[in-house]
């Protein structure tokens, strides 16, 4: 046992230390973000140039991060999507917390859960994806009830949206 114990240590360590800079530099980023609302848009308004909105990330990018964050804040900004840098921030989190191989089960239903009610869902959800399972409860009155749970690719629709929408198809009703 302690010899598998000994080089998971020292994995770790790397993994922990190679990740420091790109967390350090992301999240400075995203904490002048979350600070300045204008800029945020500013960079989401897609009828500005890239090369603009570059020169505006440029500016709030700590002059520590690497060409690798840079390349990879450039992305993000090119695809749109640098307004859900702090998701992808908690999703490294959790990455990190348990390892890669951690998986997120997202459990959205109409009203919010009571902690039992979570629980249970913890419980079922653990026995068929494993226990390193994290969890993210989301409400969106729109799914009418039920629940919809998604697990990586993997999509359980038992909302109440969803299954009259599937019987308005079976009656022909649009």
């Amino acid at each position: 046992m302690a010899t598998q114990e000994l080089p998971r240590k020292y994995a770790t360590a790397v993994f922990s230390l190679a990740l420091e800079k790109w967390i350090t530099a992301l999240k400075a980023t995203q904490d002048k973000l979350s600070e300045n609302p204008a800029l945020l848009q500013k960079l989401q308004n897609s009828e500005l140039s890239f090369g603009e909105r570059q020169k505006a990330l440029d500016a709030i990018i700590p002059t520590e991060g690497d060409s690798y964050v840079h390349n990879f804040l450039y992305t993000m900004l090119r695809d749109g999507d640098i307004g859900i840098l702090g998701d992808v921030i908690d999703e490294i989190g959790r990455m990190t917390s348990g390892g890669p191989e951690v998986q997120v089960a997202r459990v959205t239903t109409a009203t919010a859960l009571a902690e039992d009610e979570k629980e249970k869902f913890r419980q079922q959800l653990r026995k068929k994806y494993g226990q390193t399972l994290e969890f993210v409860f989301n409400v969106d009155s729109s799914i009418l009830g039920g629940a919809v749970v998604q697990v990586g690719d993997k999509i359980i629709d038992g909302s109440v949206a969803s299954r009259l929408s599937a019987m308005g198809n079976l009656l022909g009703v649009r």
